[in-house]
């Protein structure tokens, strides 16, 4: 019974670090000031058309940060909620990171190492969630 309960918190971890993380990226992407502090640049402000753009990714993030947060009701059922997650969603931050950071932009590479360990605990929380005991 108590391994059943540690592959369970090992199982939901990754979903309330993506809810976690996803959360705080939709507040930022409605309130430029906090965007500008997560990339390094507190100076940052948006034209008009940067924020439209940055409010329809918040959207979107709020949307994602409620589906995981569905999802984590059930972890074994929903399962391929974590999977998409990791995969195209996390790892697609990792190569627009990635390709910013060969560009000369060195400040998201801590948004690259905290993404390649989400995708890490949610893979692993998928493949937990799908075997027996």
């Amino acid at each position: 019974m108590q391994n059943q309960k540690k592959k369970m918190l090992l199982i939901k971890f990754p979903y309330w670090l993506g809810i976690g993380a996803d959360a705080l990226w939709a507040v930022a992407l409605f309130f430029p000031s906090i965007y500008g502090n997560l990339i390094g640049d507190p100076e940052f402000v948006p034209d008009f058309q940067t924020r439209q753009i940055l409010s329809i990714a918040g959207v979107l993030m709020t949307g994602w940060t409620l589906l995981l947060w569905w999802a984590v009701r059930k972890p074994i059922e929903r399962r391929g909620v974590i999977l998409l997650t990791a995969v195209p969603v996390v790892s697609g931050l990792v190569i627009i990171e990635l390709i910013s950071l060969f560009n000369g932009n060195a400040l998201p590479v801590w948004i690259i190492v905290k993404s390649i360990f989400l995708v890490i605990f949610m893979i692993t929380s998928y493949i937990l969630s799908g075997t027996k005991k």
